[in-house]
């Protein structure tokens, strides 16, 4: 991780003094995330609920989704709890920002598709071109046919969707986590007991960041806010602001 003494400053100074509070629950939120999930490449193809746990995820929060001659694990997040993990997130970091919610929406678009993939392909169109991208809890890992444009076989899919957490090799743009592309140091300032691993360059390091994540977003389910997207927010408050949606060293 490379992160200056100012910049980290930054984020310690703003996760201390983020106000607290959530915003109330409104229709119209709920809405605009039922939308954009219904808008989703891989939500919009031939989806159904799991028969067993996968991958230790309860198998009433994983849908199997075929999509386009892909194959994705999701998790099924409500809009309601969506929403209100923006909500809480805008009152929490952006007070005042009338836009806020519109912009955290957007962001879950523009990072991950509005997708949690919990195993599978995450195929995106990327300059022109479809191109594979396989995920295990959220987060892009090493596979084959990554970045390329060839159909991938069913058979060939379902085994890299079903890759354990122990045989992932390597970590794709540092373990950043869906939905917003949250990474592992702007996630443990939120969770400093966690003892979240700094870098992903061993496989117990890599195992317990997917295991963290898997924990984390279980917790998150049951409450209104979401501590990767509190960190997320924390991290790059001046960016936000602006109106963009920040990139991993966007301040």
């Amino acid at each position: 991780m490379r992160c200056t003494t100012g910049r980290l400053a930054l984020v310690i100074a703003g996760a201390i003094a983020a106000p607290q509070g959530t915003a109330a629950q409104t229709p119209e939120h709920v809405a605009a995330i039922k939308a954009i999930f219904d808008k989703s490449p891989v939500r919009a193809g031939v989806c159904a609920p799991v028969a067993e746990d996968f991958q230790g995820w309860p198998a009433a929060l994983v849908q199997r989704c075929e999509y386009g001659g892909n194959i994705a694990y999701v998790l099924d997040v409500p809009p309601e709890t969506m929403a209100k993990w923006i909500e809480t997130g805008c009152a929490a970091h952006m007070s005042g920002v009338a836009a806020c919610f519109d912009r955290m929406a957007k962001c879950a678009v523009e990072k991950s598709r509005a997708t949690f993939v919990i195993g599978g392909n995450l195929a995106a169109e990327r300059k022109g071109a479809v191109t594979n991208m396989f995920y295990r809890n959220g987060v892009a890992i090493a596979a084959g046919p990554n970045g390329k444009p060839e159909a991938v076989p069913p058979a060939e899919q379902e085994k890299l969707a079903r890759t354990p957490e122990s045989a992932v090799d390597a970590m794709q743009g540092g373990g950043a986590v869906a939905f917003w592309h949250t990474m592992p140091y702007q996630f443990a300032i939120k969770a400093i007991d966690l003892g979240v691993p700094a870098e992903m360059n061993t496989p117990d390091r890599r195992q317990k960041w997917l295991g963290v994540i898997r924990t984390e977003m279980l917790a998150a389910l049951k409450t209104d806010g979401n501590r990767f997207l509190s960190g997320w927010m924390t991290a790059h408050p001046i960016t936000l602001r602006t109106g963009e949606c920040a990139d991993d060293r966007d301040p």
